[in-house]
Formats: structure tokens, sequence, C-alpha cells
């Protein structure tokens, strides 16, 4: 479990969360799918607090089973035990999850990839300390991507024996997914919950206030840039702050090209704004993979999709956003600029 820790206070999406004194309400956090879990619910019976926070943390754990890299018996770790030699049937959940995997899987042309286990395995993030040989990762790329993943909908099989699934991308924003529905089910009318930068909100404060983020700038923590609500219920962000090492004095961090089988270096962060939280996770990993241009490209086709993208281009920090994002900025704007990365 401790190498699933995502470092809390390095978290580069904030939540600009506004309280009137008069409407309190209920905040949990606990530790789940390895980072910090904070659920902020408005809940109008105080009797049924305790059940709908035991709700929450269930969803989440739920869906923690069946996607543990780290958990022997979840049912991702069957599938990578199993699927190279026989098709493996999966849970409804699974095949939930995976149906939206491969629809963000072919809408980023494999820029958000799930089946790099092997070249991440290659890498050893997070006790990674230096980058593995050229050869290393040559052979990692050979056994990774969606492309050796065999999915009917039903069952999964792989056609390469050290392919293997790596769900981190996209696990954390459906666990957090399922905890609304449950929450919402339930009568919880309005709240909000974060798993480790991955955020989900929805209903209308009691006190009318709007929900309003803050995006911490990825190199000047002091920073912020204030966005109101883009009618996007889910947002998250990948950077490449978290998990790092430095060697010779290169700075190597965990957010892979599929493409090259390297960290990726078109971009320093990137937030996407979707309408579910599984959708802004794997987004947003693309969006840091492919770069500022073609960030902005996938949000202008479609409507259900903003972004943030932070880059570095001759030496100096740049920050393009797509249309959703200027209008609703509040602060601390820069002109938006063609970013001329390929």
């Amino acid at each position: 479990m401790r190498r699933w820790l995502a470092p809390v206070a390095g978290l580069l999406v904030l939540l600009w969360f506004l309280r009137s004194p008069s409407v309190e309400p209920v905040d949990d956090y606990h530790i789940a799918m390895g980072t910090m879990v904070r659920m902020t619910l408005y809940v109008d019976d105080p009797e049924m607090t305790t059940r709908v926070v035991e709700l929450g943390r269930k969803a989440i754990a739920d869906v923690e089973a069946i996607a543990s890299n780290y958990d022997s018996s979840s049912e991702l770790s069957k599938i990578n035990r199993l699927a190279a030699q026989q098709p493996v049937i999966v849970s409804r959940s699974m095949a939930d999850l995976l149906q939206r995997i491969e629809r963000r899987t072919e809408q980023t042309e494999n820029r958000f990839d799930p089946a790099l286990g092997a070249l991440t395995a290659v890498w050893g993030f997070p006790e990674a300390v230096r980058p593995p040989a050229g050869e290393q990762v040559a052979s990692g790329r050979q056994h990774s991507g969606w492309h050796l993943v065999a999915w009917n909908g039903v069952d999964v099989r792989f056609l390469d024996a050290n392919v293997r699934l790596d769900l981190g991308a996209a696990a954390k924003g459906y666990a957090v997914d399922q905890a609304v529905i449950q929450l919402r089910g339930a009568g919880v009318s309005a709240g909000m919950i974060e798993a480790g930068g991955d955020i989900r909100f929805w209903g209308v404060k009691p006190d009318g206030r709007p929900w309003r983020f803050g995006v911490q700038h990825p190199r000047e923590p002091d920073r912020i840039i204030v966005i109101d609500d883009l009618g996007l219920p889910a947002l998250a962000t990948s950077g490449d702050y978290e998990q790092t090492f430095e060697f010779e004095g290169t700075r190597f961090h965990h957010l892979l090209d599929p493409q090259t089988g390297y960290p990726s270096r078109r971009a320093v962060s990137a937030t996407a704004w979707a309408t579910s939280a599984a959708a802004a996770d794997m987004l947003a990993t693309a969006a840091f993979v492919a770069g500022p241009r073609v960030a902005l490209e996938w949000a202008a086709e479609d409507d259900s999709l903003e972004v943030l993208v932070y880059y570095e281009e001759d030496g100096q920090l740049q920050r393009v956003a797509s249309d959703g994002v200027r209008a609703q900025l509040q602060g601390d704007e820069e002109p938006n600029r063609v970013a001329s990365q390929e």
C-alpha cells in the first residue's frame, strides 16, 4: 500500500472552498487507494451522517478491491496473472471501468494507455533513483500497449505474455465517481470528493455560493489561478512534480510517453475538466503526455473537456487554456499562446 501513496502536500489542484458560518458540511478524511480522500458532504438530516460517510467509504474501497496493483487478491492482479494464458471474465464493475478506459485510449490515440505495466516496472517508480538502460526501456515498450490487450466487453486476454495492466491513472477517479453515485442515491444533495487531486463535485451548496477552484502554479506554490465553475463537475491534474528523482542533473518523473518509453517532456502540468472524475483523471494524463497543442485541439473538438496546460519553451514556463477555462479565469490570467510542440 505504501507505494500507492501520493504526496498530498504537493497536489496541484486545490479546492477553493468558501463557506458560510451558518452552513457547515460534514468533512470526512481517510486513506484509500494510497492517498488521502476527503469527502465534504451537505447532509440534510444529521442522523444520516454516519450512514452516508460509510456509503462513500465503501464505494471507494470496493473499487480499490478490484483495481489495486499491490493487492494480490484484487481482480486486476488476477487478470495480470492469468490473461496471457486464457481469457479472464471480469466483474460488472471492472467491465465498466475497462469500457471507459478503452474509450479514452482511443480518443487520445494511446497518449493515455493503461497497458504500460511492463514499462513502468522497468522504471521502478516510485522507488527509482536512476533511469534504466536503453535496452531495458526498449524491452518494456515491446511488451506494453493497449494494442496487446484483447477486450470484448466480457473477458480480457493478453496477446503478449509480459503485458500488464496498470489502472492507476483511471481507478482513483472511477472510485470517486462510484462514491458520488452512492451518495446522491442516499439523498446527499451537494458535496465534493477529492482523492489525490481527482475532484468531483455536485449539487448547489445551501448557502448559494458557487463552486470555485484554485489551480496552483507548478513552479511557484504561492501563485494560485482562481477558476469559477466551468459547468463540468470533475477535474484532475497530472504534473512532473510527482514521483520524481534526479540523476546526473536531469529530473525524471513517472508520467511515461508510450511512444518513447521515457518521461514525457511536452508539459509541466496539465489540468483537465470533464463530466466524470475518471474521464478527468485519464484526460489529464493524456494531455500531459500529448502536450499543449494537442490538448487544446482535443478541447476544441469535445464540449465535455476543458484544459489548462503549463509547458516550457525556450527555457521559459508558458501556459495555454481552452476557451472555457479562459472565460472563467478570475485572476492571474496570462495571454493564451499557440504552442509549437509536436
